[in-house]
Order: structure tokens, then C-alpha cells, then sequence
């Protein structure tokens, strides 16, 4: 008996020490607050909690007519909530192997941009956490994404002003996350691809899906993922001009989108 105590106390010693060290595993803002640090500035707004009966009513019950897209977290609908505000819902729809992945992801995206304000990211209206059900409730970007454009998919010109235009918002929102003005932690997005660039009814880009972001606390050395080290100054204008490099090479007219994701190189 004596042993098997033993071996469960150990057990549990290296649990929790893996869970301290890994960074793979959810850490909330806190966590990462530096001592004697200013206080995060709070968001005027707080996203709002919301039942599944109510995603359901304000999908038409994810009506396929209310489909937007579809991508990895899952699908995205056009919902209507009962204020009369229309919104972007996106529904956690993944394989069991990956829910574990897609639960840190719901709590990451949460977390972030629950304390974000800026106009160039996309603001996060609410959230639902429903037994099992995970939404993610966003304004609606009446554009949709910048990849359906340069695709050729609508039917607006993109011109070189209308490109550089959301080319420098974009890179505005970069620019943002990597300052740490607001929570006072500079975030890195990990996924910043077209198809995660939104465009409202102007145009105006807004970056959004950061569940991959990680956290970097400035002048702490802490491995927050598993490629971006070094010096932090240098990491954040690395990353900001790949960025904005991407946005302006797939903005150019006459040329096919290149490097839609760039996690899979930078992460």
C-alpha cells in the first residue's frame, strides 16, 4: 500500500510539473503578468455568454442558407441575435482526437480577445460554452475574407489603392499585438494568412481566429512556443514585416495568393 501511494504522489509531482513548463497547455493573461506592471486596460465592452438554444435561434438552426464558410475550428454562420445585431457564429465541430486541441484554442481566443480593442481586429461579441457546444461570436464582415477577393471569387475590383488600403491595416493590427499597448504582453498570431484578414462594409481589414496566439512576456525568459526565441524587438519586426510582405505580394494585381498560411513556416 505504502509503494502505491508513493508512486501516485509521484505521478501527480510530474503532472503538475509538466503542466508548468509545457506551453502547449492553456495559461490564462495572468499568468503572464510581469511584476510591477501596469494593470491591463479593460475593454469598454464585455463579451457576452450565450446558450446553445440561442445559437440555434440565431442561426435558424444553423440553417445551410446561414452557412458562411467552413474552415479548421469548425463552420461559421450568419446568426441574428435578439437585439437585431447580425453576426458572424462559429461553431467547434472537430473529430474527437482533436477536441483537447480545439477546447485550448476556444479558451485562447476567449481570453485574447476578450481584452483587445483596436479597429483593425476583430472584435469578439460573445462567446457560448454550452455543456459540450463551443461558439465564438464575432461582428459580421459584410466583405468576408481578403483570399475570396484575390481569388477572383467576387466581383470587386481590387485595385492597388483598395489593396494597400488593407494592406496597411493589416499591418496596423500586426503592429498593435506585437506593442503590447493594451494588456500589456505583446502577442504573437502564429496564423496570419488571407483568409484571416476580414473586411467590414469599408473595406477596413481586421485580423482575426487567434487561437494559435501565443503570449510573450517582455524581459522574462519563458519558452511560450515552440519557434519564436531570441530577442523579442527583433522576433516582433521580424514577424510585422513578414506580414505585411505577404499581404502586399498577394495584394499586387494580376497574381495568385502565395503562402495563405503562414503558421506552417512561423511559429
Amino acid at each position: 500500500m505504502p509503494f502505491r501511494l508513493v508512486s501516485a504522489w509521484n505521478k501527480r509531482r510530474r503532472s503538475r510539473s509538466h503542466d508548468q513548463n509545457d506551453p502547449w497547455v492553456y495559461k490564462p493573461v495572468e499568468h503572464w503578468q510581469l511584476e510591477n506592471q501596469v494593470p491591463a486596460v479593460k475593454r469598454k465592452l464585455v463579451p457576452l455568454v450565450f446558450t446553445y438554444k440561442e445559437m440555434d435561434e440565431a442561426t435558424y438552426s444553423f440553417s445551410e442558407g446561414n452557412l458562411l464558410g467552413k474552415g479548421g475550428f469548425g463552420r461559421v454562420y450568419k446568426g441574428i441575435l435578439k437585439s437585431g445585431q447580425v453576426v458572424a457564429v462559429k461553431k467547434m465541430d472537430l473529430p474527437s482526437f482533436r477536441e483537447a486541441d480545439g477546447e485550448r484554442e476556444f479558451r485562447v481566443e476567449v481570453d485574447i480577445l476578450s481584452r483587445l480593442d483596436h479597429p483593425n481586429l476583430v472584435a469578439l461579441i460573445g462567446y457560448c460554452a454550452d455543456g459540450k457546444h463551443r461558439f465564438l461570436v464575432y461582428e459580421f464582415m459584410q466583405n468576408g475574407n481578403l483570399q475570396s477577393h484575390l481569388n477572383g471569387i467576387t466581383e470587386t475590383k481590387m485595385d492597388w489603392p483598395l489593396r494597400l488600403k488593407i494592406a496597411l491595416g493589416a499591418a496596423r493590427g500586426l503592429a498593435y499585438l506585437h506593442s503590447s499597448t493594451t494588456i500589456g504582453i505583446p502577442i504573437i498570431h502564429r496564423d496570419f494568412k488571407s483568409t484571416n484578414i476580414l473586411l467590414d462594409v469599408n473595406f477596413e481589414a481586421k485580423i482575426s481566429d487567434f487561437g494559435l496566439a501565443k503570449l510573450i512576456p517582455e524581459g522574462q525568459e519563458v519558452y511560450v512556443t515552440s519557434r519564436v526565441l531570441g530577442d523579442l524587438g527583433s522576433e516582433s519586426l521580424y514577424l510585422l514585416g513578414i506580414g505585411w510582405s505577404l499581404v502586399v505580394e498577394n495584394s499586387k494585381p494580376g497574381t495568385r495568393p502565395l503562402g495563405t498560411n503562414l503558421s506552417s513556416s512561423v511559429q
